[in-house]
């Protein structure tokens, strides 16, 4: 009987680590808002949204632009608009928190 319960208590507590150690699926994902002044802005945000694994498109309009960016490429996204001059602003800081939230 007891090598049965240190059994059961192994496998509980493997499944436990392995839950913590599994990374949430957009954890530090930011979405910015990103104000269009001109075509060439567009042509910038077009050609990063072709880069799938690090930006998603969330809602576009004529002068403002709505994207999630990966934690990964966050600091590549914001030199590149620095560089380019075009305006943004971070609107959710954590996508994942924000999922997490909505899902109480």
């Amino acid at each position: 009987m007891r090598p049965l319960i240190a059994l059961l208590l192994l496998i509980t507590a493997g499944v436990c680590t392995l839950s913590d150690a599994t990374p949430r699926p957009y954890e530090n994902y930011s979405v910015y808002r990103v104000y269009i002044k001109s075509p060439s802005d567009q042509q910038v945000i077009d050609e990063l949204l072709e880069q799938t694994d690090d930006y998603n498109q969330w809602r576009r309009g004529l002068e403002e632009f709505d994207i999630m960016v990966s934690p990964r490429a966050q600091e590549t996204f914001l030199n590149v608009m620095q560089r380019k001059g075009i305006s943004v602003k971070v609107i959710i800081k954590n996508v994942q928190r924000l999922i997490d939230e909505q899902g109480q």
